[in-house]
């Protein structure tokens, strides 16, 4: 397939979407909102809207975007201050909602689905909810650990299962760090390590630096209840490599996992 192209409207000038899009390695349109109507003739396979906060834009403007391009997805790439508006504003109707800290995830599958079929689950009906999108999706491994483990840090059995339930349907193996037994042999067997916490605190960071002690040398994954870009630095002083946003879908952690692992997925360079 030819290498797609994507229209990027809306506030992407913002600091929680600058990361993002200098990461696109594709051919894309940067057009503010109100001059969206002069590259209406252009042919792209995905529009994103960049919205910084809620009620940014009127419906009916949103409307007519959709109206310009009947047959291609259009995604709403949300800032830190879009979280809540499914609650207490009012969405935009027909537009996909993706949090920046969702976005590496869920723009993967949809390149990885364009690649082989053309058709992505982003392509669904403008009516589709949300559930019709996770259904619509196929997770593949695409990279093997060999004789490797991730290893899981939780608190709860709960939540070392619900990541375990994640990491095998991948096709790997897990091991849960607060109830196994670890020796520098045990070690050097683990490729990643899962850490997953509610939000950044300093006694999380200490925690992390417990499991650098015992596991060292391992790429981290952080999964966090909504991370926020004032932590992005904190975190990634921290020695994180990739953070996950809760509640999450398995695209987003097996993108996660890849990134910290070193490997590339089709839509990702690690």
């Amino acid at each position: 397939m030819a290498m797609h192209k994507i229209l990027v409207t809306g506030d992407f000038w913002h600091t929680d979407f600058q990361t993002i899009v200098s990461k696109f390695d594709v051919p894309v349109t940067l057009v503010p909102f109100d001059k969206v109507e002069t590259v209406v003739d252009q042919n792209y396979d995905l529009v994103v809207l960049a919205q910084s906060r809620r009620d940014q834009f009127l419906e009916s403007e949103v409307e007519e975007l959709l109206a310009n391009f009947p047959a291609v997805p259009v995604v709403g790439l949300l800032g830190s201050w879009c979280e809540g508006e499914s609650r207490s504003g009012r969405p935009y109707p027909g537009v996909i909602r993706v949090y920046w800290h969702q976005w590496e995830g869920r723009y993967s599958q949809f390149v990885e689905q364009l690649g082989k079929s053309g058709i992505t689950s982003w392509h669904a009906p403008r009516t589709a909810t949300s559930s019709d999108h996770i259904v619509a999706q196929t997770i593949q491994k695409d990279f093997s650990l060999g004789s490797g483990y991730i290893g899981v840090s939780a608190w709860t059995r709960s939540e070392f299962e619900m990541l375990d339930d994640a990491i095998t349907s991948f096709g790997w193996r897990s091991r849960w760090v607060e109830r196994s037994i670890w020796d520098a042999a045990s070690s050097a067997t683990v490729s990643v390590m899962c850490v997953i916490a509610d939000s950044w605190t300093a006694e999380l960071e200490k925690r992390i630096q417990w499991l650098n002690s015992e596991i060292p040398d391992v790429p981290f994954v952080l999964l966090l209840n909504y991370p926020r870009q004032s932590d992005a630095e904190s975190i990634a002083s921290a020695g994180i490599s990739s953070v996950v946003s809760k509640p999450f879908e398995l695209q987003d952690l097996k993108v996660a996992i890849a990134k910290a692992a070193g490997k590339e997925l089709q839509g990702l360079k690690a």
